[in-house]
This record gives C-alpha cells, sequence and structure tokens, in this order.
C-alpha cells in the first residue's frame, strides 16, 4: 500500500507567477504582497471549505438556466 505524498505548502506568488498570464492579467509589482495576501486568504478558505463533510446525495446538479423557456 502507497501512502499518498501530501502536496507541497501553498506558495501564493508562484501562484500568481503562473495563474496571472494564463488569466491575461498583468499584476504590478507594487500590488503583489497585496494579492499575494489575498491568494493566501482564498486558499484558506477554500481548504476549510474542501475540509467540510458533504453526505453522498448532496451534490445534485443545479438545472441549467435557459432565458426564455418555461
Amino acid at each position: 500500500m502507497t501512502v499518498p505524498t501530501p502536496p507541497p505548502p501553498f506558495d501564493p506568488l508562484r501562484h500568481m507567477e503562473v495563474a496571472a498570464p494564463a488569466s491575461g492579467l498583468v499584476i504590478d509589482e507594487a500590488h503583489k504582497p497585496g494579492v499575494a495576501a489575498f491568494l493566501t486568504l482564498a486558499h484558506g478558505m477554500a481548504t476549510a471549505l474542501m475540509a467540510a463533510p458533504l453526505a453522498e446525495d448532496g451534490l445534485d446538479p443545479a438545472p441549467v438556466f435557459r432565458p426564455g423557456e418555461a
């Protein structure tokens, strides 16, 4: 049995370095500390959310919205 390797610690600067160009964003050097702080906060919130227990039947997909259809 193989023990899973834990993921590396979250690196907001590396994430920004990769995600910004992929999203078509240019982040000014002066803004990078604030963006990194927000990414760290968002990562913490996502980690807490993903750790919450969820029932097996708790993922029913929502209906698709189609304007003008009844």
